[in-house]
């Protein structure tokens, strides 16, 4: 017997078991046409590790370290630096941008600087903010911060400004003052696309750590990458890409868990 809320009959574990078989047979066959590729010799191994090098890369790195930092070292110097960022760009670009959006006069003397923020490339910024800051973390967190901030505090001001006038007035008729409005109207009627700007900008603040870390680092996955790419470790090269790559699906995968406990009435209006 099948419903309007499952019309296949599929049970919904067995849907996730099967999609996650997909996945996992996905992956699967992309690792045995690389190693494949890479036997064959159709490109050169100096260009295209085989997968089974970059294990043997993994384990070296696991013993051994690299240049003198090991591996979670290295992951967790890119990680703070990117959720230093964020993080600073959220406490600051969600409250500016729900100001904008609900006070005209904080639009008209805010909004421009974001927008001329918005479209440059974070780069830009980099040699500046290394004069400014020096080459320790603190010029790499304000480059992402910078990354990241007008995309959230543009998330914040469209979720604001959008919110439903009758919502607005039905709190007043009940006698809301304007925190109240918003804390219990505004705010979580923002939410859905606050957290969809949050998502944004933790993409491409991630994919910004790697270029803030080429420069004037000691330590991280971008330096880690780049310090390989001197020495011609492609197989290096290629397990920090890896590595990169599975480190940003789980934040990703950490903000849109977040985003559903706590936006959880998304679609219900």
């Amino acid at each position: 017997m099948t419903s309007l809320a499952n019309p296949t009959g599929i049970p919904l574990h067995g849907r996730r078991v099967s999609a996650f078989a997909i996945s996992a047979g996905s992956v699967l066959g992309a690792m045995v046409i690389w190693q494949t590729v890479s036997v064959l010799g159709i490109v050169c191994a100096d260009l295209l590790p085989a997968p089974s090098d970059v294990l043997l890369a993994l384990r070296d790195v696991l013993r051994e370290g690299y240049r003198g930092t090991t591996l979670l070292q290295n992951m967790l110097a890119t990680l703070w630096r990117c959720s230093a960022g964020f993080l600073a760009a959220c406490a600051t670009g969600v409250p500016l941008g729900l100001a904008i959006g609900r006070l005209p006069r904080a639009g008209a003397a805010i909004d421009w600087a974001i927008q001329f923020l918005r479209p440059l490339p974070p780069l830009s910024f980099l040699v500046l903010l290394i004069l400014w800051f020096g080459t320790g973390d603190l010029s790499k967190i304000m480059l992402l911060y910078l990354t990241a901030f007008p995309i959230i505090a543009s998330a914040a001001a469209a979720g604001a400004a959008g919110v439903d006038q009758a919502r607005i007035e039905a709190a007043r008729s009940l006698g809301c003052n304007r925190a109240q409005l918003l804390a219990y109207v505004v705010l979580p009627s923002a939410l859905p696309i606050i957290f969809t700007g949050m998502r944004i900008a933790l993409a491409a603040a991630f994919s910004t750590v790697v270029a803030a870390e080429l420069m004037a680092a000691k330590d991280g996955l971008g330096w880690m990458i780049f310090s390989a790419s001197q020495f011609l470790r492609t197989d290096v090269i290629m397990l920090g890409i890896i590595i990169l790559g599975i480190l940003g699906m789980a934040l990703a995968r950490g903000l849109l868990a977040l985003d559903r406990a706590v936006v959880h009435w998304r679609g219900r209006d």
